[in-house]
């Protein structure tokens, strides 16, 4: 392949991970006005994303094994579409009943367009020859932080219907036009094989720190506004502004993860990156400040930021013969706990409250630090 080639592909999969940020970070100022159109306790609402678990369990496995059996670029863009389009069944659920099946379809969108869209970056890494994951993972963060605070203010400008419409139409028009300029299907296509693939006994423990990552980063964008909403009483568009100064953290994290990583190393950058999650987290639960907490959530970002791309890209790398299946499996593993996490929050949170049942990030991050050494695999070219 050209070099030009490369570099279209690589421009490609960055605006295919802002897509999926924006469709995200705009579901976020939905979430509590979800929760309170339900009208249900922390308990019940957990449940109810649970149903956005699922659906993405389900499809994460196939994803992959479609991915490795047609290649990620085709799996990609049917999921991509998919995604656009699924988004606008949540936050127009008028009730419990509608909202299950409609967080079902979502979640199995989200699933399946990861699983593919990793696959696709480590696949583009690779034909660079040099880091690239944290910068594309960086579009991701951007275009969450666009989708929130975009989506915040037009839910004040024009409301809740337009502002769900106009959000996947400009999703869907930025993710068709990547398509063409992704790298050939041939680069990452293997033998046809089982349509579930699972994770190998070489990606179990690289998957169960990926698990933790997500599981953390999952439960800041489904429980930070309402964190923020039930210590300090903020409007629901304000407390939406804890997952922007999350985002803001991420994005900066991730611009210099490359560059970091080519320096220290992926085992040093998870390690430190998963420490300062921890200290972030703990100071945004008990800090009596509003600012001070929205600033702390700011540097669980810069903790998280790096932490996902070093673990996919050493995902990628464990099975030389087979990457697609590598970088598959750690993601499937990663995303149940992206997916799980928030409603695995909502039942601690009815046990013991929300700030305790957040605790939970900080002893998965200070986990992951001990654990960083697992990540060796992504230094590996």
């Amino acid at each position: 392949m050209s070099p030009s080639v490369i570099r279209r592909a690589r421009g490609a999969i960055s605006v295919t991970f802002l897509v999926y940020g924006l469709i995200v970070g705009a579901w976020v100022p939905h979430i509590p006005l979800a929760k309170d159109r339900l009208a249900v306790g922390n308990g019940i609402f957990g449940m109810a994303l649970l149903a956005i678990a699922i659906g993405g369990i389900i499809a994460m496995p196939i994803s992959a094994g479609m991915t490795s059996r047609f290649g990620s670029a085709k799996v990609a863009a049917v999921t991509g579409i998919a995604l656009c389009l699924a988004f606008i069944l949540p936050p127009m659920a008028p009730d419990l009943a509608t909202f299950l099946p409609a967080a079902l379809l979502f979640g199995a969108a989200l699933g399946g367009m990861d699983v593919a869209m990793n696959a696709h970056g480590v696949a583009v890494e690779k034909a660079m020859r040099r880091p690239t994951m944290s910068v594309v993972h960086a579009a991701y963060s951007a275009g969450a932080l666009i989708g929130t605070v975009l989506g915040a203010l037009l839910l004040k400008v024009i409301g809740e219907t337009p502002q769900i419409l106009l959000t996947s139409a400009l999703g869907l028009a930025l993710f068709l036009a990547c398509i063409p300029y992704y790298l050939p299907s041939g680069v990452d296509r293997g033998t046809p094989g089982a349509i579930f693939v699972w994770p190998t006994r070489a990606s179990l423990g690289l998957g169960a720190l990926c698990f933790l990552t997500l599981m953390s980063e999952g439960a800041v964008i489904d429980w930070s506004g309402l964190i923020l909403r039930q210590r300090f009483l903020l409007e629901a568009t304000t407390a939406a502004l804890g997952f922007a100064a999350f985002a803001v953290g991420m994005t900066a994290a991730r611009l210099l993860g490359d560059r970091l990583r080519l320096k220290f190393g992926a085992i040093r950058l998870l390690r430190w990156s998963a420490l300062m999650t921890a200290a972030g987290m703990a100071i945004a639960l008990v800090i009596p400040s509003a600012p001070i907490a929205i600033a702390a959530l700011a540097l669980t970002g810069m903790g998280l930021g790096n932490a996902a791309p070093v673990l996919f890209a050493g995902g990628g790398r464990l099975e030389p013969d087979a990457p697609g299946r590598g970088i598959a499996a750690v993601t499937t593993l990663g995303y149940t706990g992206f997916l799980a996490g928030p409603p695995l929050i909502g039942f601690v949170a009815e046990l013991s409250g929300l700030p305790m049942a957040l605790g939970l990030v900080v002893l998965a991050s200070l986990v992951i630090a001990v654990s960083a050494r697992a990540a060796g695999a992504a230094d590996r070219y």
